[in-house]
């Protein structure tokens, strides 16, 4: 509700600003004040020396303490004056807004007194002074636009641009990088809702990586408890048979053989179709240029672990999709099981380019060493911590799948990972 009213107050104040600067112009008056006491001191000393006066015709006389004037006789003749331009009749004074007093002497007008109010020169400076208030409220009228269209961007634009990003990091699988939110948002509540379906997608997918797991575990123990006791029927039966002489008994004992074996390919098969499903990547190689990794290992390092981002130039053979999903694996296992700053090296080794990734988590043990890129197998170190054992063995089969290689080994703070992709 805050920020509703913050926003009505911006637009009214932009709205009304400019109006109130016409309001200015329509209100200025072009006014002036001539000093009376100066006029009337001129007017006695032009009686007292009428007689002077009415004999100079047209003559130019000094300015009487900064009055431009003319006096002219009741007939209209021009009798002193102290500018050569000055109107020579009382109608164009009249249109030149001159101020006409009357000359008396003993009660009686003898003369004209016109004053020269230098109207044109008042009238330029009145509109030269609206001119700079008019600019005045158009400058701040556009810098409350400004600030109107910043709050704009920064209140409904941006983060509907990260909510975009936010979308495309969820379509793609990543699901640890969370969505910026500001509660006093206007949206606030909205990107808060996105971020919760973030979350509980993220626990559905480990939910899930877990009921795969005990899939796998599940058959895995069955193939392995029926092919025992298969294998010794078929065994026994192998051998009653060779023991046998009676031709009925012989062709029973070698349909029981037969049997045993098509038990031991079906559970084969239902071992293989469930390691299938969970293997079921497509990955479409192609020629990048390998600058496209900068922008793929900054996108997945939202927190900034990784300073100096930088791969060498070369022409590498992967997908970029596929891509994606590696480093956001192995950047994502850093987070979630060291923490600490990543070190990013980059070379090119005869005909690969290698990009590695180091950690300062400690590493793990020698022995848990070979099994990180093995389905649903953990280092010890991951006790306690949410996770499938997948990141790692999916990112090295896609690896595969693109041509290139991952390896894992311990560094001297930490765990490296290094990526290998193909030169093309």
């Amino acid at each position: 509700m805050k920020q509703r009213f913050v926003m009505l107050a911006i637009l009214l104040t932009a709205v009304l600003l400019l109006p109130a600067g016409l309001l200015t112009y329509r209100v200025t008056t072009f006014s002036f004040y001539l000093d009376n006491t100066e006029v009337n001191d001129l007017l006695n000393t032009l009686s007292d020396s009428w007689d002077t006066v009415k004999n100079k015709r047209g003559a130019f006389v000094e300015q009487f303490n900064g009055i431009r004037y003319e006096v002219m006789d009741n007939d209209g003749t021009v009798l002193i004056r102290t500018e050569s331009d000055m109107p020579v009749d009382l109608g164009r004074a009249t249109t030149e807004r001159y101020t006409i007093r009357d000359i008396k002497i003993d009660g009686e007008v003898v003369g004209k007194l016109l004053i020269n109010n230098d109207f044109t020169s008042i009238k330029n400076e009145t509109q030269k002074s609206y001119v700079s208030r008019f600019l005045i409220v158009v400058l701040v009228e556009a810098v409350i636009i400004a600030l109107f269209l910043l709050w704009v961007y920064k209140s409904i634009v941006q983060p509907f641009d990260d909510l975009k990003e936010f979308a495309m990091d969820v379509a793609s699988g990543n699901l640890d990088k969370p969505l910026k939110m500001d509660r006093g948002n206007i949206f606030g509540s909205f990107t808060e809702s996105f971020d919760i379906m973030r979350t509980e997608l993220n626990e559905a997918r480990q939910k899930e990586y877990e009921a795969q797991r005990s899939k796998m575990e599940l058959v895995s123990q069955l193939s392995h408890d029926i092919k025992t006791p298969v294998a010794s029927i078929k065994a026994l039966g192998e051998l009653l048979e060779a023991q046998s002489t009676d031709p009925k008994s012989k062709e029973r004992l070698n349909s029981i053989v037969t049997k045993a074996d098509n038990i031991d390919v079906m559970v084969s098969d239902l071992f293989t179709e469930a390691l299938t499903d969970l293997n079921e990547l497509s990955v479409d190689v192609s020629e990048q240029e390998s600058s496209i990794l900068n922008g793929i290992i900054k996108d997945a390092d939202y927190m900034d672990l990784i300073s100096g981002i930088h791969v060498e130039e070369c022409i590498i053979v992967c997908d970029p999709i596929r891509t994606v999903q590696v480093v956001n694996n192995i950047i994502s296992n850093s987070y979630k099981y060291a923490g600490t700053k990543i070190d990013l090296e980059s070379y090119i080794d005869d005909d690969c380019l290698v990009v590695a990734f180091t950690d300062e988590g400690g590493g793990v043990s020698n022995d848990d060493l070979p099994m990180l890129t093995k389905r649903f197998r953990r280092g010890e170190n991951a006790k306690g911590k949410p996770g499938s054992g997948l990141g790692l063995a999916i990112a090295y089969e896609l690896m595969e799948k693109m041509d290139g290689d991952l390896e894992v080994a311990n560094a001297e703070k930490g765990l490296r990972v290094t990526l290998y992709f193909k030169i093309a």
